[in-house]
């Protein structure tokens, strides 16, 4: 059963602003804080990408975007030191870039 979250608590008859008023405060709500990585996760998710990228196995990228952590699966293609991202291709033959600060976790599948 799905919770309709702050909506139950609404009057029947609300003005069309207020409305998205409330459901831009119920988007923000379920956001979260972008974690803060230390320098040993750093170098473990560099080893990491680098293994992958040698062996060509296949990873899931953790990345964070828009307040949320969305995953990637995919072999990574190559490494853009100079645009500070990866490119992962995904199993559709999408290529996904995925900026080098917004990772989170890069785990060998």
């Amino acid at each position: 059963m799905k919770d309709r979250g702050i909506m139950k608590w609404m009057p029947a008859f609300i003005q069309p602003e207020h409305l998205k008023m409330m459901k831009k405060a119920q988007a923000d709500y379920y956001k979260v804080k972008k974690p803060v990585l230390d320098e040993h996760e750093i170098e473990e998710i560099n080893n990491t990408i680098l293994e992958a990228m040698e062996f060509t196995q296949e990873v899931t990228v953790t990345y964070f975007e828009d307040g949320s952590y969305k995953p990637c699966m995919g072999h990574i293609h190559f490494v853009d030191q100079l645009n500070k991202n990866i490119r992962v291709v995904d199993n559709f033959e999408e290529t996904h870039r995925i900026k080098f600060e917004d990772i989170i976790n890069v785990q060998v599948i």
